[in-house]
């Protein structure tokens, strides 16, 4: 293997590796050793099929996966013989694959900046002090029996009121094209601006049922949906049914339905309990990312392009998942990710930049996450998986998933501990003012 290592930038290397042509043809035999002992050809025994008929029909593909191997496998040496430690899986050029003869290709990637974090050690973070009002536990009670809430059809009002849920037809047009892929025909639909965007709630109040009811609404150039922005469009609607939303009294048996309570007061102390665990976390994450802000801040760093764009890439393929979900077309998915790129560049410059202070303080730390802590992990993660449970075993049962997990862990491991310290600095400090 003939190796040279070139400096593109500060943080950007390029490795080119040649294959000795003995080590190719090493690769191949292997190869068509393994096929011949499972593939079957008409007119030969099992594993005795000759070579040149193995290179007709299967060639191409054999070539292609010991390239693939080759690449893997001298890759991987070529890093771990120089030391070499890329922030982000190498990009493969392949540059000459004259199999058995020659295999020429390049890795070419970023290494990890050099860095020891300093000025973290004093740092303070005050507590944020936690409440739950009254009004809080009063809201959370309201939201958990509107999610109980009954439906009961309305009878003797045949005219729609806001806060009413109906049976109902809406179709959007302008002049006569449709600007709808699909009209929303017979769906339940709550009458309300919390429920229902584009002014649709004031055009379904005061429908009458089995009337088809038209209303024409403007909507400027800069309207969010692109697809009404900047037309005038009528909204045709018709009511079939009208429902009234039943919330259960908010009683003892209400408070007993829920499991573990006894009375009212009981789910009142639970509600507020949950509220308080919920307001602390938030508390903590905000605290955390203060106090990370801060090292961050003490700690400047060059950070590689190619984790920059890795990170970018996640958050516009999740959001593109989502506008997918929500039955957005391509078009406007890619118009839509387009619009982010700006915003998701600099949030993934920053999340690349926490990523290198907290890989370069778990280091200095020696803080660690051991295979019973990573199996917990994984053990959480599945249980509350549903679904997709098996989907995410499959996905953790491959080492560099699990690898990943446990980086991530000790991130969080490692930012966890120094907020306890600094929180504990700073009630020491409160102690010697008050004492």
């Amino acid at each position: 293997m003939n190796v040279n290592i070139e400096s593109t930038s500060a943080l950007g290397r390029k490795i080119t590796i040649e294959v000795e042509p003995d080590e190719i043809k090493r690769e191949l035999d292997r190869a068509y050793n393994e096929l011949r002992r499972g593939v079957v050809l008409k007119g030969f025994r099992p594993g005795h099929a000759p070579r040149n008929l193995l290179e007709r029909f299967f060639g191409d593909q054999v070539r292609s996966d010991v390239i693939q191997r080759l690449v893997k496998e001298y890759t991987e040496k070529a890093l771990d013989e120089n030391a070499l430690k890329p922030v982000v899986e190498p990009e493969i050029v392949t540059e000459e694959t004259e199999l058995p003869r020659t295999l020429k290709f390049s890795a070419v990637f970023d290494v990890r900046p050099e860095l020891v974090v300093k000025d973290y050690e004093g740092l303070k973070m005050p507590e944020e002090t936690v409440e739950v009002s009254d009004k809080d536990v009063d809201d959370a009670l309201e939201r958990l029996r509107e999610r109980q809430a009954t439906l009961k059809k309305v009878e003797g009002r045949t005219v729609v009121q806001e806060g009413d849920v109906v049976l109902a037809t809406v179709e959007a047009f302008e002049g006569e094209k449709s600007l709808m892929e699909g009209k929303a025909e017979n769906r339940l639909l709550e009458v309300s601006k919390r429920s229902l965007a584009h002014g649709i709630d004031e055009v379904l109040t005061g429908a009458e049922l089995d009337r088809e009811v038209r209303s024409t609404r403007s909507y400027p150039s800069e309207y969010d949906d692109k697809d009404l922005a900047g037309k005038t469009v009528e909204w045709r609607a018709a009511v079939k049914e009208i429902y009234e939303r039943r919330l259960p009294p908010l009683d003892d048996e209400f408070a007993k339905d829920q499991g573990d309570c006894q009375n009212l007061a009981e789910l009142r102390d639970r509600a507020r309990e949950g509220l308080l665990a919920q307001a602390r976390a938030e508390a903590d994450s905000r605290a955390r990312q203060g106090l990370l802000d801060l090292i961050v801040e003490h700690n400047p760093v060059e950070v590689p392009e190619s984790m920059v764009a890795r990170e970018q890439r996640g958050m516009e393929a999740e959001l593109a998942a989502t506008l997918r979900a929500g039955g957005l077309s391509e078009e406007q998915v890619a118009e839509q990710v387009r619009a982010s790129a700006e915003e998701f560049r600099t949030r993934a410059d920053k999340r690349a930049r926490n990523t290198l202070i907290l890989d370069a303080l778990s280091e200095q730390e020696q803080v660690e996450v051991d295979d019973e802590q990573l199996a917990e992990r994984i053990g959480l993660i599945l249980r509350q998986s549903g679904r997709g449970r098996d989907r995410l075993a499959d996905f953790y049962s491959h080492e560099e998933n699990r690898e990943a997990l446990r980086r991530s862990m000790r991130r969080e491991k490692t930012l966890d501990s120094l907020l306890d310290k600094a929180k504990q600095r700073s009630r020491e400090d409160a102690q010697s003012a008050s004492a």
